[in-house]
């Protein structure tokens, strides 16, 4: 967890990419070793998951804006309901 943060996204949130435009659910941060979206100077970039997508993306704070709280429950009783059906079948 990185440390000296005032504050941080916190997990669930909505967040959509200003550049890529995709939307999903913060997942946590990813401390780095190595930056996939260029040398920014951060120590993490958040974990996003993104509905239909098996894959995590990632993005530093600077490149992320917070969703609408109505879309963000949407979107997160739709994670629920298809973890449900995962875990079912």
């Amino acid at each position: 967890m990185p440390q000296g943060r005032v504050k941080m996204i916190e997990n669930d949130t909505l967040v959509k990419h200003k550049i890529l435009g995709y939307e999903g659910l913060v997942d946590g941060v990813t401390k780095l070793k190595m930056l996939y979206t260029g040398e920014r100077g951060v120590e993490f970039q958040y974990r996003i998951k993104v509905f239909g997508q098996d894959k995590r993306f990632i993005a530093p704070e600077e490149d992320l804006e917070i969703g609408n709280k109505v879309k963000e429950k949407e979107l997160q009783v739709k994670f629920k309901k298809a973890k449900r059906l995962k875990v079912k079948a």
